[in-house]
């Protein structure tokens, strides 16, 4: 099309434009000059100048210029430029580059030459309007070649070539620092470039200057691998020359006419590489570079010691800071290498990664901002190149190792342990840190693989691992142990990194390769150190520390091997620590210990242990050594040590048995630290010195249990001759002296068995005197000397009781004070004639107590007294027992005295001892005969004592089995009590009251005892029946109540009644009256069924308790005798057809002919007459067709219609014929039916007109041609056929419409019009069907307009839908907004109703009032029956819903249209409400956590519906199928909501806080289902009980839906007229 339109024209392109979008994108700093510079150091250039030049300068004559006077610079800020200047001296321009410098791609051929594009030219004159080119070697006809880029104005002839650049836009001279830093980075690696100068306008305003010094070679290791991994370069040497660059720059502020000056020294390791490329890999290179590669070529490295790294530091924070320096991105970056780049002559955006820039001749990318790694064949030219970088690299770093270590080395010689100084360690560790630091490889960028593959070449280049420096020089990498600071205190000769290296070079260390890794220490490092270097007493106690703390699980070295190695630098020479056995505490003995004293050699130094002595401060305790095996140099270890025989004999001085000094000083020092030893360490002291003369006495050295302290003045020790502790010189006697003394045995006092002896052989003291004098020594009296003090009989009893005893001694603790409660319990008292009186508080009266007087009796003892003969001790005892109790005997347990008696009691008016399970404290027990504490007293705490308040239970169950109440008074009185007593009767007691005979019954002269089950309360009025049958008794409210908890009754269950007629059949009949009151009898047993046990009901059944009645004709034939009998279930049937009963009447005894009864009697497994009765007849031979057949036929498919529309009580058993081809009438000649009654053997034959049977789908009526035509033998067979049953009801009904014309029918109130046009439509379409198949399928629904038609033909199917069919799936209306939309969905529900009901065929059913009654409904019995329908709910179909007394109006038929229960699976609970899915759901067992949202909210929707209906929750359940139109089905009682049509219907709206529409849609729903517990059709029974439940409901559904209650009131009693009739079509009913 393009060619049609265009042509053939041809593809043209704007070179220019092309270029600028190109070059556009040519990204850098200060591009136009960078090119230039790079052309001129490729030209040879060794000067450049670059001018920035205003208008005004321009317009200027030179020489004016140049003469005007002073010169003032303008300001750059302010002034713009519109012309800039480039000139270079050097070799000019060939015409081979001017045939270049337009082309792009055609690059510079000199391999050794950085262009290789060809775009400089063109980017030098972007921005530019034209480029003016002076140069006196440029022929004329070159510059013609450059019509666009270039226009050439001037020539001059001189060696300076100059570049005019007027600018298409005047704009502002760059800031000069920044300017000067870019000129300092970008003649660094240029080989010829030595001098730039910047003027503004004639102004210089900067200028850089670079110097190179003499270069000197550099030996390159032997184990580094030269040649690159591709072989295509090898690396043949290395060079170092310094360069130093100086900045002048001038700086505004300060001065303007000034230039500053700063300079930076740089040192640049140069690698010489030759290149050796196959012909395919340089055919490649030329293709992309358009030049071959070079055969030799160099690159370099800035490199800055830690020296001039430190200078660069001083020097930038000198210069001004208002401007950067201009050596800011020379200086070595040692913290993240970002502001490294790699240069091909000058810098690119690529970073080295490293601390230093790099610079070779790499092939960069077309816009020469970073290395092309991508293309293939440059990739591989590129990465030998970096191998190369990374080569050199470690070329550097190994020769920096070298000067570190020649540093080291000559510093440590002679130097002990080989080590230089301090100091100097330091600045080489640091030094060693700053190289570590420049070649750490961090994140290179743009590209990362630059730094990687620097690194790999830096570790992969060499054979042998890396070397670093260590604490003891420089080592190879796996020989060097990682920094650790525990261990670097003690292992000296390990090699260990600095802690500032390890810390700042982290990174460094964990990039090091495997060949490079820094192992961690290790138990052998351990163990060789340790055996190599005796450690001085710092070091020993970090060694020892460092074991305490370590984690001696994770190591595999044993404190055996460390022990073992391990030396100690000692004064008199080395210690194995493995020969240690001991430690001294300094806090204990270490302060105090003798230092001249002997102590043993296994002792480790004190000089050692003080490290060990205070945890706050150290950190670590003595106790931590013995993790060593070493035990603490305890008190009792130096004693025992300075006490061996050997230590003594060595140096008698030392003999603490022999030197007094000596032995004070021993003394003294334990004296000192006595109140820090343990209690051990003092009784191993005790130990030493027992039994050894080490105390200095009076009388010399003596044993310490044979010395006594000073003693005071007292004339009974002044002829006693004691040896006294005496004061020696350095034995200062104290307090602190004294405890100590006497604590290893020295006495203060005299024994008491001396003081006894002399008290009882002497009689010069008396035992008020002993008493006063122990008293005074009290405090000092030992366990000893106490416990002979209560052993010894010393002490005299009051004389004035028992003679016989008066001189007699006792202990004390048989003794009591002598005070008058003791006295008058008879006690024996202490004798007291003192001239004090006797006080509890007294010095002497506390030793007593302390010597085992006693302060009271024991509690034993005072009950022994309470049950004394005596009685006046029992009583003072009793009394004082309870006095004291909750004082003296707090630990009074009344188990302990269950067999004393000692509670004074009393027993019909008899006063006892009892024992405490033998009395009560409550007096109303004494009417009953039972012990009852004395009123005196009551107000004793007698339930602290143990007695209980009340007999125990198991005593008044006794009494009322042994001895019931003898009358009604006394049985009155007596539950009454019981019944105040009812707490104490526990489950299993009142089960056994309610079986003992306890209750008295009939006349006090000769009561009849029954037990409380066998006795109900009089409640007054009470049937007649149950006078007769039941014993009532009233004995008042508190015993009724007694009895009630026994088991009597309040009123008589059904239970029992139904009890009573099993026990005796004939005397319950006769009590009630007769056959009509036992019917009245029998209807209860019906409607209460659900209250008789199952156990009862099948001794109902077996037991001849069921009244049976059978008519039998009177004599004169003119009426019936019925006779009564009781039977059992097997003898009594139940009439379901009429005609078989009158044959049998005689023979049979029937259940009463009520509905509830018959139903009652068949749920008790009465047979009906139909099971028990066997039909057969004549062979019917069919004789030729009679007019009278086809009459029959069409009379019956007539009628039947109206029939089965008008009869709802019994659903079909099938579908109903209504065409020719589903009913045949045949006749025959003569039609004879016997029938047999099985159970008694009993044969009746008659005549009849018709009989009909069932052939396949089709029902044949056979009738005869001899017999009278009777249509009641028609409804007759028929009814059998159809339901199943013969009711009269029903053949009588199905009789009259076939019997009677249309008029009467009419007239009766039958829709007969409806019904004849449907007969006519339905038969006329038949036959036409029958001739001329349908051309589309019938309907499978019926809508109210179709059922007017008639053309159904199976009346069942207006409530009979399958699933999934139109009509199911029909949504629930919305709430209305407005009360017109909500009238006028009134008007047209009206209007439809009264056409056709959905539920009904051609006629509206009555409401389910008693066929037996036109009363109007009650409303009571309306309110039973929404309770019974909600009650059904919580029943769970454990028993049938509907009852016996609500069915028996309703009718029996089902709804076919049922939800498949079987399908639904259960998946779990939310709050109670289970959830099921249909078992073909993908996905189910994750349903719960996908739906969990719609779910949460559903359920609360139905939980406050629960609440409404008072229905428990477990009988709602949520539902999710996966089609259909389903929305909530009743299932035994259990009624299941669809979630699936809460989520698209209202779901959405509950999530936006609307509730309203979704509670008042599902509140209709279940409403609807709870009506299903009444009735199973959709009828109108149905809508009256729905509507009936909802008007039961609605006002506390109204308090759900507030705020807005007015109006949503209104709304509901709008919506339930045509709520309450479309609800139908959206709810099922399984069964």
């Amino acid at each position: 099309m393009w060619q049609s339109q265009q042509g053939h024209a041809p593809v043209t392109v704007d070179t220019r434009a092309l270029i600028d979008k190109v070059l556009a994108r040519y990204s850098g700093e200060f591009t136009v000059f960078r090119e230039l510079l790079q052309n001129s150091d490729d030209v040879g250039c060794d000067t450049a100048e670059i001018r920035f030049e205003t208008a005004a300068f321009l317009g200027l004559d030179p020489e004016a210029a140049t003469n005007a006077g002073p010169p003032t610079l303008p300001d750059s800020k302010t002034t713009n430029v519109t012309q800039w200047t480039f000139k270079n001296h050097g070799k000019p321009f060939t015409p081979q580059d001017w045939d270049r410098l337009p082309k792009i791609a055609f690059g510079n051929p000199d391999p050794q030459k950085v262009g290789a594009f060809g775009v400089g030219g063109c980017q030098t004159s972007l921005g530019m309007e034209q480029c003016l080119n002076t140069n006196p070697s440029i022929p004329v006809h070159l510059l013609e070649k450059i019509p666009v880029l270039l226009d050439v104005r001037t020539v001059t002839r001189d060696l300076w070539t100059t570049f005019k650049m007027p600018l298409r836009e005047a704009a502002q001279m760059p800031p000069v620092s920044e300017f000067i830093q870019f000129l300092a980075s970008s003649i660094t690696f240029m080989v010829h470039l030595k001098d730039v100068t910047v003027f503004f306008d004639h102004h210089p305003v900067g200028q850089i200057t670079k110097s190179l010094g003499q270069s000197q070679a550099i030996p390159i290791p032997t184990e580094l691998e030269r040649l690159s991994p591709a072989k295509n370069m090898i690396v043949k040497s290395v060079q170092q020359y310094p360069i130093t660059i100086e900045a002048r720059i001038m700086l505004p502020r300060y001065d303007s006419m000034r230039m500053h000056e700063t300079k930076v020294d740089l040192n640049v390791f140069t690698a010489e590489v030759d290149v050796t490329v196959d012909e395919k890999l340089c055919k490649e290179l030329n293709r992309c570079t358009k030049k071959n590669p070079p055969s030799r070529l160099k690159y370099s490295l800035i490199y800055t010691e830690k020296d001039e790294y430190d200078q660069s530091l001083r020097n930038e924070q000198k210069h001004p800071r208002v401007s950067p320096s201009p050596f800011r991105g020379f200086r070595a970056d040692l913290d993240g290498a970002t502001l490294t780049r790699v240069f091909i002559g000058h810098a690119t955006a690529q970073t080295t990664g490293i601390g230093g820039h790099m610079a070779s001749h790499f092939i960069p990318t077309v816009e020469r901002e970073s290395i092309d790694l991508v293309d293939r064949n440059i990739a591989i030219w590129n990465r030998e190149l970096l191998y190369v970088g990374g080569f050199l690299c470690r070329v550097v770093y190994e020769l920096e190792l070298s000067k570190i270590q020649s540093s080291w080395e000559e510093a440590a010689a002679g130097k002990p342990h080989s080590r230089p100084s301090r100091k100097l360690q330091d600045q080489l560790h640091m030094r060693f840190l700053h190289v570590l630091r420049f070649f750490t490889f961090h994140h290179s960028t743009p590209s990362s693989k630059v730094a990687q593959l620097l690194a790999n070449s830096f570790y992969g280049c060499s054979t042998l691992p890396l070397r670093l420096l260590t604490s003891v020089g420089v080592r190879g990498a796996p020989d060097v142990r990682v920094f650790d600071p525990v261990f670097a205190q003690f292992l000296k000769s390990l090699p260990m990194l600095s802690e500032h290296v390890t810390c700042a070079g982290a990174r460094f260390i964990a990039a090091l390769t495997d060949l490079h890794k820094i192992p961690a220490i290790t138990p052998s490092d351990i163990l060789q150190d340790l055996r190599r270097h005796t450690l001085d007493v710092e070091e020993l106690v970090a060694c020892l520390r460092w074991w305490i703390t370590s984690r001696r699980d994770d190591l595999t070295l044993n404190m055996a091997d460390l022990l073992g190695a391990a030396t100690l630098r000692g004064t008199g020479g080395t210690i194995h620590l493995s020969s240690i056995t001991y430690f001294i505490d300094p806090n204990v003995l270490g302060l105090h210990i003798p230092p001249d004293g002997p102590l043993p050699l296994s002792l480790v130094p004190l000089g050692i242990s003080k490290h060990f002595g205070c945890k706050e401060l150290t950190g670590f305790t003595c106790e931590e050594l013995t993790s060593f095996g070493w035990k603490e140099f305890t008190v009792p270890s130096w004693l025992q040590h300075i006490s061996r025989p050997d230590v003594m004999s060595a140096d008698k001085k030392y003999d603490f048995t022999q030197s007094v000094d000596w032995a004070s000083r021993v003394l003294s020092t334990l004296c000192r630290i006595w109140p820090q030893l343990s209690d051990d360490m003092r009784i191993g002291s005790r130990e030493v010195f027992s039994n050894k003369p080490c105390i200095p006495t009076s009388r010399g050295l003596c044993c310490p249990e044979c010395s006594y302290l000073p003693i005071a003045d007292n004339a009974l020790f002044h002829r006693l001759d004691l040896p006294i502790v005496s004061y020696v010189s350095g034995f200062k006697i104290d307090e602190d002296m004294k405890v100590f003394l006497l604590f290893i045995g020295v006495r203060k006092n005299l024994p008491v068995q001396f003081l006894l002896h002399q008290m009882l052989s002497t009689g010069v003291w008396t035992v008020f005197d002993l008493v006063d004098y122990l008293v005074q020594e009290e405090p000092s009296l030992t366990c000893e000397d106490l416990s002979d003090l209560r052993s010894y009989e010393i002490f005299m009893r009051e004389s004035s009781q028992n003679n016989e005893e008066e001189n007699t001694r006792h202990r004390a603790d048989e003794l009591y004070p002598p005070v008058d409660i003791f006295r008058r319990l008879r006690l024996p008292v202490i004798e007291w004639s003192g001239k004090l009186e006797w006080r509890d508080t007294s010095p002497g009266s506390r030793l007593l107590y302390r010597l085992g007087l006693n302060h009271f009796p024991p509690l034993p003892k005072i009950v022994e007294l309470c049950s004394s003969m005596d009685v006046g001790v029992q009583e003072t005892a009793f009394m004082y027992l309870c006095g004291k109790l909750h004082s003296q005997y707090v630990d009074y347990n009344p188990e302990n005295f269950r067999d004393v008696e000692f509670i004074p009691a009393e027993s019909r008016g008899r006063t006892c001892l009892k024992k405490l399970g033998e009395v009560c404290s409550s007096t109303q027990w004494k009417a009953l005969g039972f012990c009852v504490v004395q009123d005196r007293y009551l107000s004793a705490p007698l339930h602290q004592l143990g007695v209980t308040q009340h007999p125990p239970t198991s005593k008044l169950l006794d009494l009322l089995e042994k001895t019931p109440p003898p009358d009604e008074e006394t049985a009155g009185h007596w539950f009454g009590v019981f019944f105040d007593h009812m707490a104490s009767f526990s489950p299993p007691d009142l089960i056994k009251l309610s079986g003992l005979p306890i209750v008295p019954t009939g006349p006090s002269s000769a009561p009849e005892f029954l037990p409380p089950t066998k006795c109900y309360l009089d409640q007054g009025i009470k049937p007649v029946l149950y006078t007769g049958l039941f014993v009532f008794v009233n004995f008042g409210t508190k015993a009724n109540r007694f009895l009630s908890a026994c088991g009597s009754k309040n009123k008589v269950p059904i239970e029992d009644v139904a009890e009573a007629l099993i026990e005796n059949p004939e005397r319950f009949f006769k009590l009630a009256g007769g056959y009509q009151g036992f019917l009245v009898q029998l209807r209860r047993f019906t409607y209460q069924s659900q209250d008789i046990s199952n156990d009862t009901l099948h001794k109902m059944s077996y037991k001849p308790t069921l009244l049976g009645v059978r008519r039998k004709k009177t004599e004169d034939q003119a009426g019936w005798d019925y006779e009564h009998q009781f039977l059992t279930s097997q003898g009594v049937v139940i009439v379901d057809d009429i005609n078989d009963y009158q044959l049998f009447s005689d023979c049979l005894f029937v259940a009463p002919q009520e509905e509830a009864l018959e139903r009652f009697y068949a749920s008790l497994g009465c047979s009906y007459l139909s099971a028990v009765v066997k039909e057969s007849y004549n062979d019917l031979h069919e004789i030729s067709a009679t007019k009278i057949c086809p009459e029959v036929q069409s009379l019956i498919l007539q009628r039947l219609p109206l029939f089965i529309q008008t009869y709802t009580d019994t659903k079909p058993k099938f579908t109903i014929p209504s065409s020719p081809d589903d009913l045949k009438v045949k006749a025959c000649k003569r039609i004879i039916v016997s029938k047999t009654l099985v159970t008694e053997n009993v044969k009746r034959t008659r005549d009849v007109w018709a009989i009909a049977r069932r052939e396949g789908n089709c029902i044949e009526l056979w009738v005869s041609k001899t017999a009278k035509r009777d249509m009641y033998e028609v409804a007759t067979s028929l009814c059998r056929l159809l339901f199943g049953t013969n009711k009269m009801n029903a053949t009588l009904l199905l009789e009259t419409i076939l019997s009677a014309d249309l008029e009467a029918l009419e007239r009766r109130g039958f829709l007969v019009d409806r019904i004849s046009q449907q007969h006519r439509d339905g038969y006329g379409v038949g036959n036409k069907a029958r001739k001329k198949p349908s051309a589309s399928p019938a309907p499978t629904t019926n809508s109210p307009q179709q059922s007017k038609l008639g053309t159904q033909h199976d009346p069942q199917l207006n409530h009979e839908r399958l699933p999934g069919n139109s009509e199911a799936t029909l949504q629930l209306p919305s709430l209305p907004h407005a009360a017109d939309s909500a009238l006028l969905k009134i008007r047209e529900a009206s209007n439809f109703s009264s056409d056709k009901s959905l539920d009904t065929v051609g006629h509206s059913t009555p409401l389910p009032l008693p066929r037996y009654s036109r009363e109007v409904v009650p409303q009571s019995y309306i309110r039973n029956n929404v309770k019974k329908a909600i009650e059904a709910c919580s029943l769970g179909g454990g028993k049938t819903a509907i009852q016996a007394d609500v069915s028996q109006f309703l009718s029996s038929g089902f709804c076919s249209l049922s939800a498949d229960v079987g399908r639904l699976r259960p998946i779990g609970r939310v709050k109670e409400i289970q959830v099921c899915v249909d078992e073909g759901m993908a996905d189910a067992d994750t349903f719960m956590e996908r739906m969990h949202g719609p779910l949460a909210r559903f359920v609360d929707i139905i939980i406050s519906l629960s609440e409404i209906y008072r229905i428990s929750t477990t009988t709602l359940h949520v539902f999710y199928d996966i089609s259909g139109g389903c929305i909530a089905f009743n299932c035994r009682g259990t009624i299941y909501l669809n979630l699936r049509y809460f989520e698209v219907w209202h779901d959405e709206q509950v999530k936006s806080g609307n509730r309203q529409n979704a509670r008042m849609s599902w509140f209709l729903a279940v409403a609807h289902e709870i009506a299903h517990n009444v009735t199973d059709l959709h009828n109108s029974d149905h809508e009256f009980w729905f509507s009936a439940i909802c008007e039961a409901h609605l006002v506390a559904f109204s308090q759900l839906l507030r705020p807005a209650t007015n109006t949503w009131l209104r709304y509901i009693v709008i919506l339930f007229a045509y709520l309450a009739i479309r609800i139908a079509t959206v709810t099922n009913i399984p069964r």
